[in-house]
């Protein structure tokens, strides 16, 4: 380590020289370079622009742009140092090839990005299973041919899905929430948390090496405490898992937890309402907290160019005062050569902004392909039959956007549905109901389900204690449920109704004639308004331990084909004249 008055150099720095490698041959010389600039940052793609002078105006051409060397496609490699003693400070691929002409200038501008901007393009949708997220993230590179160096995970996912985002994106939300960061270096992708402890590559000093310096702590970012909220469902209860410090003690003489004390927020709180267990709570708080602290500092500082400075790696700042002296976590790093010169401007601190909140990754509602509907949205039904493709769509007008047209055709969510069999429980016309939409799509729609209001109010009345539940037809047909009875009604508008009531231990049948059916603990009981019939084309045998049969006026037996009375015992046969034959 040096005396951090010089920026240690292998050579002397009065002579910058670089090396551009076109699928491994050396550029020639002769094309000249304008200027170069590579960036590196954490959880980004590295990217590398160099710009040649090119073009004639008097023989109307781009040589260098004509020849195969600089297209799309072609590996590039990038050496900077000091007289002839270069290292690698880029490798990958050229990804654009454009030209400018500016007055009397112009130029040939060649774009590259590290190999693994392949993981950035499209997205994609899968499923893992039993996977720690380590796991995951292997296999997604492992895809791509690319090498890596992954720190192994904790938490087993039992599933995990990734929907519609590029395997960058979704590696990086991973990788984020495990407490991790992503450097790509060279081909490579190095994905594991901060190393805090390792030694400076460097000291840059106001007053001798430092050339460009900002650098800010802003109080908003730190908090006492940081906790994460989940629910668990099969305890019925909220799950909480506050952060572990990690004590992150880097510049400055202002303490995070001095920051804190300004704003005086007792506690972050990080909520999902899914099924989070007390782990991926602890290791999403614990990331949230980590990541905080490292943003308690946070700038640029500007020196001599050297190759060791990169993402993931620590400087130590001297003669910037006692609010920022001191080591300092890297989290980006940009290279330029330009008039001869080579600088590094190195950002520090990580952005208090998750990956997720900094960048797009999600796909556009209704794929992009139009404007997207907003929400669920309120319609009115003004037609059940007919669809146009028979797909039993039923019509629905949407009132806010347009109350006069008679809207669009409709699918209908249902308690169960499939081939000719399912429940079958249309609104009626002009009834309200409440529509979603498939992917935010406007043009498909889904009823979700149904609405009661004043205008349009349920055929019973809600309670607290919320016993009764059932359907109610517009013709008034009823089936009702009671859980404080235990009893099930089904019943017509004329009178008609069947009643199984567990608390009076009965099923009881009835109807507007006095008919009725009752069975209960002391047996069954048959009661006619008017006439009782039993008719049977077969045999009718009654058995019992008694039979009585009375009648109030006239009783009579017949057989056509003969007819027998006996018993064991004795028979009586009584009457005020008994006649016999």
């Amino acid at each position: 380590m040096n005396n951090s008055r010089t920026i240690e150099t292998v050579r002397s720095s009065d002579l910058v020289t670089f090396k551009i490698l076109i699928e491994g041959t050396e550029l020639s010389a002769v094309h000249q370079v304008k200027n170069i600039s590579v960036e590196k940052e954490i959880n980004r793609i590295p990217f590398a622009q160099v710009v040649f002078l090119d073009g004639e105006a008097a023989s109307q051409n781009f040589n260098l742009s004509n020849e195969d060397l600089l297209v799309p496609g072609k590996n590039i490699e990038i050496k900077a140092g000091y007289h002839n003693d270069v290292e690698t400070i880029f490798k990958g691929i050229i990804i654009k090839h454009s030209i400018k002409i500016r007055e009397n200038n112009s130029v040939l501008i060649v774009e590259c990005r590290d190999e693994a901007v392949k993981m950035t393009i499209g997205t994609k949708s899968n499923f893992y299973y039993e996977s720690k997220d380590s796991d995951i993230i292997e296999e997604i590179i492992g895809k791509y041919g690319l090498q890596s160096d992954i720190e192994t995970t904790s938490f087993t996912n039992k599933e995990m899905v990734q929907y519609r985002t590029s395997d960058w994106d979704f590696m990086m939300t991973r990788a984020q929430l495990n407490g991790q960061i992503c450097t790509v270096d060279d081909g490579k992708i190095i994905i594991s948390k901060p190393d805090l402890s390792q030694d400076e590559v460097e000291t840059v000093a106001f007053g001798a090496t430092l050339l460009d310096f900002d650098a800010e702590m802003d109080a908003r970012n730190q908090f006492n405490s940081i906790t994460a909220y989940g629910w668990n469902p099969s305890e019925q209860e909220i799950v909480e898992a506050e952060a572990t410090d990690p004590g992150i003690s880097l510049n400055g003489n202002i303490s995070t937890s001095d920051l804190a004390e300004v704003i005086d927020h007792e506690n972050l709180e990080l909520k999902h309402g899914g099924n989070y267990n007390l782990t991926q709570l602890q290791n999403w708080s614990d990331a949230k907290s980590l990541f905080q602290q490292l943003s308690k500092t946070r700038g640029r500082v500007k020196f001599q160019g050297i190759p060791t400075v990169k993402p993931g790696t620590m400087l130590k700042l001297e003669g910037v005062g006692n609010r920022f002296n001191g080591k300092i976590f890297i989290s980006a790093v940009r290279h330029e050569i330009v008039n001869g010169n080579w600088t590094v401007d190195a950002e520090f601190g990580m952005n208090p902004k998750w990956f997720s909140e900094t960048y797009d990754i999600s796909e556009l509602p209704a794929a992009g392909i139009l404007p997207a509907v907003s929400g669920l949205q309120v319609g009115v039904v003004s037609q059940l039959e007919s669809d146009p493709d028979g797909e039993d769509r039923i019509l629905v007008k949407i009132p806010i956007i347009d109350k006069d047209e008679q809207g669009i055709w409709t699918r209908i969510a249902t308690l169960d549905a499939g081939n000719n069999r399912g429940s079958f429980f249309l609104p009626e016309i002009g009834d309200e109901v409440i529509v979603g939409f498939v992917n935010d799509d406007p043009n498909h729609a889904v009823i979700l389900g149904m609405l009661h209001s004043s205008a349009k109010p349920a055929p019973l009345t809600a309670s607290d204690d919320n016993h009764e539940k059932g359907f109610v037809t517009r013709s008034e047909l009823k089936l009702i449920f009671n859980d404080e009875k235990k009893s099930i009604i089904i019943e017509t508008p004329g009178g008609k109704k069947v009643t199984i009531d567990e608390d009076a231990g009965v099923i009881k049948i009835e109807d507007d004639n006095r008919n009725i059916i009752t069975m209960g603990n002391g047996g069954i009981a048959m009661e006619s308004g008017k006439d009782f019939s039993i008719k049977a084309t077969g045999d009718c045998n009654i058995e019992a331990m008694n039979v009585n049969v009375k009648a109030n006026a006239q009783f009579k037996a017949q057989g056509n084909a003969g007819a027998e009375v006996s018993t064991s015992a004795i028979a009586v046969l009584k009457g005020s004249l008994v006649q016999i034959n």
